[in-house]
């Protein structure tokens, strides 16, 4: 793997260096981060899944049944089927969504609320000088979107650290 979200011998290991304790003290990183992780380079090394070794792992978010995987750019296609049916299958998740690592709201806003559609993102340049973004989606969708209007705020400040407003019209 290219990336991973701790050094690949604390993985290995199981036994934190300071760096990475740290991480783990702070919530920078979570334990579900390190057990996924480490399956990952246990795949990528018996020849299981080679295209492992071209991934960056950034960070995962357990959601409830879902699970939000963050990789590098360019890698979401590098996942294939079989991946992710193998990912879902040893944790037991129910729905997976993959998404490129990037400061962008939109792409991550696209991927949270898939299969519906983002109408428009809006700009607000607050007078604080601060910018705000406006997501605006289609009201009939809202049963589509797996996530609740401030769940989904949320998660694009976790994700992107951009503020967004949802809003359905």
């Amino acid at each position: 793997m290219k990336f991973l979200p701790a050094c690949e011998t604390c993985i290995k290991s199981g036994l934190l260096c300071l760096r990475c304790q740290e991480k783990l003290d702070e919530g920078e990183i979570t334990p579900f981060e390190l057990d996924l992780a480490k399956d990952f380079i246990e795949v990528e090394e018996s020849g299981e899944f080679p295209t492992l070794s071209n991934i960056s792992f950034y960070q995962a978010i357990d959601y409830q049944d879902v699970v939000i995987l963050i990789v590098g750019k360019g890698d979401k296609i590098r996942f294939s089927q079989e991946l992710i049916n193998w990912i879902k299958d040893i944790y037991e998740i129910e729905q997976l969504i993959l998404i490129e690592k990037t400061n962008n709201p939109r792409p991550i806003v696209e991927a949270l609320i898939s299969p519906a559609r983002l109408i428009s993102l809006n700009e607000i340049f607050l007078a604080t000088g601060d910018i705000e973004y406006k997501a605006v989606l289609q009201k009939q969708d809202k049963n589509k979107i797996l996530f609740t209007k401030q769940e989904l705020e949320d998660l694009v400040l976790e994700l992107s650290g951009q503020q967004i407003r949802v809003e359905f019209i």
